[in-house]
C-alpha cells in the first residue's frame, strides 16, 4: 500500500491488581505501541516496576556473570527450552552454575596470575643468562656497588681511564648488557660514565644459582602452568557447551520478565490504578477490545480516543466501527501527537525497506517510498550494468545472500545484487544484446571500428555458431537480441536516459502532489506540486525541439505544436509555482534541467564499463585467437594462453566489482537525491509494538 497503516489512539485504565494480566494481553497481541506517560500530569505519577522486577533482575545479573565467565555467546543452533522447565529449575540451575563455575574460574584466575608472575621473572632474568655469574654474586657486599643494565656503547675504555683498573666489568655477547662491580667510593663517577654511554639500569633478580639453570626451571614451570590453564579452559568449554542452551534460555526468559515488570515505568499511576495510552493499527481495535473484555469484562476501561487521519491539522475523534463502543469527544490526556508508522509490504518489496529506513522512516501522512525504490533502484542498477555475463553471478550471489545472511547490511547488498542482476540480464539480452562486453550477434548498426585494426568480435563468431538476432515477433514488433550498443549508440542512449529521468521525476512529483493533497488539501497541492508537474511536462515538450535546434541544426519553427505547448505549460507552471512557493520558484527553475541531466549517468556508467571490457577483450582475445590484431595468428603457446586468460579474468573481475560499487551508488543516489526530493520528507516515528521475541525458549 502507498500509505502506512491507519492508526488509532486508545486509552486503557484499570486497577493495579489487574496490571500484570493487562500487560500480558498487550504483549500477546504484538500490535500495541505504548505512548510514554509524561511526568508532569496533575493527579498522576509515573508507575513503578512490579514486584517481579527486583527478583528477576537479581537472577539475571547472576546469570550474566556466569555467561561472561563461561564465554557463552549468542548461538544459532541451540535447543529451545520450555518455559515450564526454566521456571521449575531456575533457582537450582543458577545455584549449581555459581557453585560449579566459581571454583573453576577462581582456579583459572590463580593460575593466570601465577603464569604472569613466572613470565615476569623469566623476562627479568633473561639478560643475566649471558653473564657467567650466579645470582648470589650480585649482592651481600659492603664496599662494592653492583650496577646492571642495558648499554648503548661499551664503557670499558672510559672506565679504565678514570678508574685505573679498580672495577670489574662483565658484558653480554651482543654488548648491549653489562654488569659493573665498582668501589662504593667511585660509584658516583662510574654512574656518570655509564650515563654518557646510554646506560639504563635494571633490577637484579632475587634468588641464588646460575641464571641459565633458573631460566630453564622457569620455562618448565611456565609450560606446566599453561597446560593446567589449558585443562581448565577445556573444562570451562565443556561446562559452556553443557549449559549453553539452559543459560541462554534462562537469560531470555528473565529478560522478558524484567521488560514486562518494568513496563509500568512508561505508564501513569495513582494510588490504586494505572492509565496508559497507546497506538494500535485501526483494524486491530476490535481484537484488543475483545481480548480485554474476555479477560476482565468491564473491570478494565478501554476507550478509543481517535482514529488518526492523514491531514497535518487533524485531531478529531472518529467513531469506532464497533457501534457498542463509546468514544469520547476529546482525549482526556494528550500524551503524544506523533503517530507511529507501521509499514506493510509484500515479500519482494519488503527487501527494499532497509534502503528507505537507511535515510529515514516515512511520516504517517506521506507516501511510503519503498515501492518506488523496489521498482526503480534495481531497474537503474540493471540498466547501468546491462550485461548478461555480470547479471548471472549477481543473481546467484544475491540469492545466496538472501538465503544465508542475517545481517541487515549484507541482506541489503544481496537484495541489490539479486534484483539488480535480474534487470542486468534483461537489459543485457534485449536492449544491448551482450555478455562480458561481447555482443551475441552483429546486426546492422553493430559497433564496428571502435579500435583501429580491431574487428569487433561476437559470440556467434567466437563460438562458430549461428545466433539469431531476432528471437520472436509480437505482431509487427520484432523482439531482438539487442537494439543498441553501449559504445556505438551513444546519442540515442543518452537521449533515452533523459526521458527516463523525466518519467522518474514526474513520478516523484505525482507522489508529492498526493502527499500535499492529503495533508493540506487539493488547492495547496495544485499550487505547490501541480505547478512543477506542468513545468516538467513543458520541459519534456521542449526537449526534442531543443535537441533539433541545438544538435541537429534545425531552424526554430514557431508553428511547431510541441514548441508552443511546451512554452505554454512551462509558463503556466511557473506562474502557479510563484503563487504557491513565491520567489523560490525562480531560484529552483534551473534544477529542472540539472535534475534531468543527472540521469545521463545511467548510460555513462554503462559506457565506462563497456570501454573497459573492450580493452580487456581486445588484449586477451587478440592474444588467444588473433582477432583484429595485426600480424598475429591464433596461438597455442601455453604461456600466452595463460597470460591471456589471466588478463581476461582479472580484468572482468575488476569490472564486476566496479559495477557493484558504481551502479549501486549511482542507482540509490538517483532515488535519494532526485526522486525523494520531489515528495519525501521522512522523520517519522517507527511503530514499535510490545512484542516478545523468543529464540531460545518455547511456550508449551
Amino acid at each position: 500500500m502507498l500509505l502506512p497503516e491507519p492508526m488509532s489512539r486508545v486509552l486503557v485504565v484499570g486497577t493495579k491488581q489487574r496490571l500484570p494480566d493487562t500487560i500480558d494481553i498487550l504483549y500477546s497481541l504484538e500490535n500495541v505501541h505504548i505512548i510514554d506517560f509524561p511526568a508532569d500530569v496533575e493527579g498522576f505519577s509515573l508507575g513503578s516496576p512490579m514486584d517481579a522486577a527486583s527478583d528477576a533482575s537479581g537472577k539475571l545479573l547472576k546469570l550474566r556473570s556466569v555467561e561472561k565467565d563461561l564465554n557463552i555467546d549468542e548461538k544459532e543452533q541451540v535447543e529451545q527450552v520450555p518455559i515450564s522447565k526454566i521456571e521449575n529449575n531456575l533457582d537450582a540451575t543458577i545455584a549449581e552454575l555459581e557453585s560449579e563455575v566459581k571454583d573453576t574460574i577462581e582456579l583459572r584466575h590463580a593460575k593466570q596470575a601465577q603464569l604472569a608472575d613466572l613470565e615476569d621473572k623469566l623476562v627479568q632474568l633473561e639478560p643475566f643468562t649471558s653473564i657467567p655469574l650466579g645470582l648470589e654474586m650480585y649482592r651481600g657486599y659492603t664496599s662494592l656497588k653492583v650496577m646492571a643494565g642495558n648499554i648503548r656503547t661499551n664503557p670499558d675504555s672510559a672506565l679504565s681511564e678514570v678508574m685505573s683498573g679498580h672495577y670489574e666489568l662483565f658484558t653480554s655477547e651482543k654488548g648491549t648488557f653489562i654488569v659493573l662491580f665498582v668501589s662504593t667510593k667511585q660509584a658516583e663517577e662510574a654512574q656518570r660514565i655509564l650515563g654518557q654511554n646510554g646506560f639504563v639500569q635494571v633490577s637484579i633478580p632475587e634468588g641464588e644459582g646460575i641464571p641459565q639453570t633458573i631460566g630453564a626451571a622457569l620455562e618448565n614451570d611456565i609450560a606446566a602452568v599453561k597446560r593446567e590453564i589449558g585443562e581448565i579452559n577445556d573444562k570451562i568449554a565443556e561446562l559452556s557447551d553443557r549449559h549453553a542452551s539452559m543459560v541462554l534460555a534462562s537469560d531470555e526468559h528473565l529478560s522478558i520478565k524484567v521488560e514486562k515488570a518494568e513496563l509500568p515505568l512508561r505508564m501513569g499511576a495513582s494510588a490504586h490504578s494505572f492509565i496508559l495510552e497507546a497506538w494500535i493499527p485501526t483494524d486491530s481495535y476490535d481484537q484488543l477490545d475483545q481480548a480485554l473484555t474476555a479477560k476482565f469484562g468491564d473491570a478494565v476501561h478501554f476507550e478509543l480516543l481517535e482514529n488518526r487521519g492523514r491531514a497535518d491539522d487533524e485531531a478529531s475523534v472518529e467513531e469506532s466501527a464497533d457501534d457498542e463502543t463509546d468514544v469520547a469527544d476529546e482525549a482526556p490526556l494528550s500524551l503524544g501527537e506523533e503517530t507511529p508508522v507501521k509499514l506493510e509490504h509484500g515479500r519482494n518489496a519488503g527487501h527494499f525497506e532497509f534502503f528507505t529506513k537507511l535515510l529515514s522512516t516515512p511520516r504517517y501522512n506521506e507516501v511510503d517510498p519503498t515501492i518506488t525504490v523496489a521498482i526503480f533502484f534495481p531497474m537503474f542498477f540493471g540498466l547501468m550494468v546491462g550485461d548478461v555475463g555480470y547479471g548471472i553471478p549477481f543473481v546467484v550471489l544475491g540469492f545466496l545472500g538472501l538465503r544465508m545472511c542475517t545481517s541487515k547490511d549484507w541482506r541489503a547488498i544481496a537484495t541489490m545484487l539479486f534484483y539488480g542482476g535480474i534487470w542486468s540480464i534483461f537489459f543485457g539480452l534485449f536492449l544491448f544484446g551482450d555478455m562480458m562486453g561481447i555482443e551475441f550477434t552483429a546486426p546492422a548498426g553493430h559497433a564496428a571500428g571502435l579500435v583501429p585494426g580491431w574487428e569487433t568480435p561476437t559470440w556467434a563468431t567466437l563460438l562458430g555458431i549461428d545466433i539469431p538476432h531476432t528471437l520472436f515477433s509480437i505482431g509487427n514488433f520484432d523482439v531482438n537480441l539487442g537494439y543498441y550498443t553501449k559504445l556505438g549508440s551513444v546519442e540515442p542512449l543518452l537521449y533515452m536516459s533523459l526521458w527516463i529521468g523525466i518519467a522518474h521525476l514526474l513520478t516523484g512529483l505525482a507522489l508529492g502532489f498526493y502527499n500535499v493533497a492529503i495533508r493540506h488539501g487539493l488547492k495547496q497541492a495544485i499550487m505547490e506540486k501541480l505547478s512543477w508537474i506542468l513545468i516538467m511536462v513543458g520541459f519534456a515538450c521542449l526537449l526534442p525541439v531543443a535537441i533539433d535546434i541545438l544538435i541537429r541544426g534545425h531552424d526554430i519553427d514557431f508553428t511547431n505544436p510541441l514548441l508552443m505547448t511546451g512554452i505554454g505549460l512551462f509558463a503556466v507552471g511557473v506562474i502557479m509555482a510563484l503563487g504557491g512557493v513565491g520567489g523560490m520558484a525562480i531560484v529552483e527553475l534551473p534544477e529542472v534541467m540539472s535534475n534531468v541531466l543527472s540521469y545521463t549517468r545511467l548510460i555513462a556508467v554503462g559506457m565506462s564499463k563497456a570501454g573497459m571490457a573492450l580493452a580487456f577483450n581486445y588484449i586477451s582475445l587478440g592474444m588467444i585467437v588473433g582477432i583484429g590484431m595485426e600480424n598475429m595468428d591464433p596461438t597455442t603457446n601455453i604461456v600466452m594462453l595463460i597470460s591471456a586468460l589471466l588478463i581476461f579474468t582479472v580484468g572482468h573481475l575488476a569490472i564486476f566489482i566496479l559495477a557493484i560499487l558504481s551502479a549501486g551508488l549511482h542507482g540509490i543516489r538517483l532515488q535519494y537525491v532526485e526522486l525523494f526530493k520531489k515528495f519525501y520528507e521522512g522523520g517519522g516515528l517507527e511503530f514499535n509494538p510490545l512484542k516478545i521475541k523468543r529464540r531460545y525458549t518455547v511456550e508449551e
